[in-house]
């Protein structure tokens, strides 16, 4: 059988969401609170030969409702069906949770109408006997969000294919505003702008004559190499805290000549070079 499967359980606030978000970002299909009926057909799907789904993991919780008694025998059942499947469980203390519960202001999924205490006891209750199936628990109650990310990273993430960072540089023009989704911003306005030469006008920055013109730009080649030395000391340790996606934002008047060019080049750059998704995107460009 192909595949590789875990299941996420653990008690409401200790966690869950972040492990998934974290499994998701290095690389597994992620699905949060599947109904127990359909796990079998799930499992099966993940472990047929020639699946799109390499690697999964889901989420199993008090959601469930009245189903919740029947997961350990479903999972027993798999696992005896020669599945290998592995039950995460995170554990957390009362305390820990009604911390948590009290700093977001969420109430129990099990039953608002009950007492926070009353509703995380039952919860207790309820899951012990696929806490007892568990094969591998995790205390979180001392553990923060990127503590969480790194220890997931660090014992779930495939050594040179699991633990991938996506690095995507979009260029964009500062006259239509800035892209959300950036996480550092960088303005290239300061380079030779090829609007001004007639012949490259109604070009962009993907044109060879265009990105040419860019690179021979004063400037362009010092700053390339301080924003190759900037990332390259950035992503090894933003891939320590187990951080899933950069987004790098390079920034020109219209978004369709330099800051184009810039990008293309350091996509190209940074492709193959360590374990890393790279991607050019250029918002202001049409499509096609």
């Amino acid at each position: 059988m192909s595949g590789n499967l875990f299941i996420i359980s653990g008690y409401s606030g200790s966690g869950k969401t972040t492990v998934l978000r974290t499994l998701e970002d290095i690389g597994y299909y992620t699905v949060d609170n599947l109904p127990v009926d359909l796990l079998p057909s799930f499992v099966h799907l993940v472990y047929t030969s020639g699946s799109a789904i390499g690697r999964a993991a889901m989420v199993m919780d008090i959601r469930g409702g009245d189903s919740v008694s029947s997961y350990p025998q479903v999972i027993r059942s798999l696992k005896d069906s020669g599945y290998n499947i592995q039950v995460v469980f995170l554990d957390a203390s009362l305390d820990a949770l009604q911390k948590r519960f009290s700093e977001t202001r969420r109430v129990h999924p099990l039953d608002p109408s009950l007492p926070l205490i009353e509703a995380l006891s039952k919860e207790r209750q309820l899951l012990e006997p696929l806490r007892e199936v568990a094969d591998i628990h995790l205390d979180t109650s001392d553990l923060g969000y990127h503590d969480l990310r790194k220890i997931v990273v660090d014992r779930f993430g495939i050594s040179g294919s699991g633990e991938k960072m996506l690095l995507s540089f979009v260029s964009f023009g500062f006259k239509n505003g800035l892209p959300r989704e950036a996480d550092i911003v960088l303005d290239v306005r300061f380079l030779d702008n090829p609007y001004f030469v007639e012949e490259l006008r109604d070009r962009d920055g993907r044109d060879p004559e265009v990105s040419a013109f860019v690179e021979r730009a004063e400037g362009t080649g010092e700053f390339l190499e301080h924003l190759t030395s900037f990332l390259e000391y950035l992503l090894p340790r933003y891939l320590r805290e187990g951080r899933g996606y950069l987004t790098v934002a390079i920034g020109c008047t219209g978004g369709r000549h330099r800051s184009v060019a810039i990008v293309e080049k350091m996509a190209q750059y940074f492709k193959d070079r360590g374990p890393l998704w790279v991607q050019a995107r250029h918002r202001d460009l049409p499509e096609g």
